[in-house]
């Protein structure tokens, strides 16, 4: 009799067990990409950003999967973060890619992933040649017109930079060659401004630290020397206010010395007065003193004259 087979639940893995970059170059930059661009967007809910993730496009064939090194998509949820983005379940494709190409991935990133993406609808695929090992221009943009990429020229405001804009994320694209090897930054034209790599982050969140240690640093001397000015005015005050209140004692006394100097005075000018009562009255005892003492020797005088 026939055997009837029940199918179990796919599996669709979310790593196939490989390094997740080529070189140091291809991880610093897929590292700053994802890091920047999720930093960028950190406002926004419905924008997701993530990389080096498994990307299944056919429910039910797990073996069908590419995994972008960056992608970011508009209109979905943030959250909860996805170990592999099934388009499916998601309901789209990403909106742009990146790919950290180098020349072991050159021919799946410009023949089958370039196919592949435009097929899906990814609105801008942008491929970086991190150590320039075949590409002619180590950043190029290919953006969806209709449902076929035209690839969008380059700026070069120097020989060691190339510029192109992307239209999905509001951002350019700089790759600069440099002494230690090329640069990936991604350029804010709002801001004026690179989006700053985790390490740059932490440099200026530390510069920020110190800056506000300095400023509290600087607060609390500036509370420990208004405390100290505040003694120092309360500590005058009351010498002020010491040197007043002696100052009306003082001020006090030399009025009481004052009028008992009045009253002294006033005194003496008294018994000047009296003394010259005194001298007035003794004078005219004296006068009439004399005066009876003439008439008594008149009057001794007519009395021999009498008895002869």
């Amino acid at each position: 009799m026939p055997v009837t087979r029940t199918r179990g639940p796919v599996h669709y893995p979310c790593s196939d067990g490989k390094p997740m970059a080529e070189t140091p170059e291809h991880l610093e930059a897929m590292i700053y990409l994802i890091a920047a661009l999720q930093a960028y967007f950190a406002h926004r809910e419905d924008v997701y950003v993530a990389g080096n993730q498994f990307m299944y496009w056919i429910e039910g064939n797990p073996t069908q999967r590419v995994a972008p090194d960056v992608y970011v998509v508009f209109g979905v949820p943030k959250t909860p973060p996805r170990p592999t983005w099934k388009v499916w379940e998601e309901g789209k494709a990403p909106d742009v890619i990146f790919e950290l190409t180098s020349r072991s991935t050159a021919g799946e990133d410009l023949d089958r992933k370039y196919r592949l993406y435009q097929r899906l609808g990814v609105k801008e695929y942008i491929m970086i040649d991190v150590t320039r090992e075949y590409l002619i221009e180590p950043v190029i943009l290919h953006r969806l017109v209709g449902r076929e990429y035209q690839q969008v020229p380059n700026e070069r405001p120097n020989d060691r930079e190339w510029w192109v804009t992307s239209e999905q994320l509001g951002l350019r694209v700089m790759v600069r060659a440099e002494d230690t090897g090329y640069l990936v930054r991604l350029w804010d034209p709002v801001q004026q401004t690179f989006l700053p790599s985790i390490r740059e982050a932490t440099e200026e969140l530390l510069q920020m630290y110190e800056q506000l240690e300095q400023v509290r640093q600087r607060e609390a001397e500036a509370r420990r020397q208004a405390i100290e000015l505040r003694r120092r005015a309360e500590e005058e005050a009351r010498r002020a206010e010491e040197e007043a209140r002696r100052a009306q004692e003082e001020a006090r006394r030399a009025e009481e010395e004052a009028r008992r100097a009045q009253e002294e005075a006033r005194r003496a000018e008294e018994e000047a007065r009296r003394a010259e009562e005194e001298a007035r009255k003794r004078a005219e005892l004296e006068a009439r003193l004399r005066e009876l003492e003439e008439e008594l020797r008149r009057l001794k005088g007519d009395g021999k004259s009498a008895n002869p």
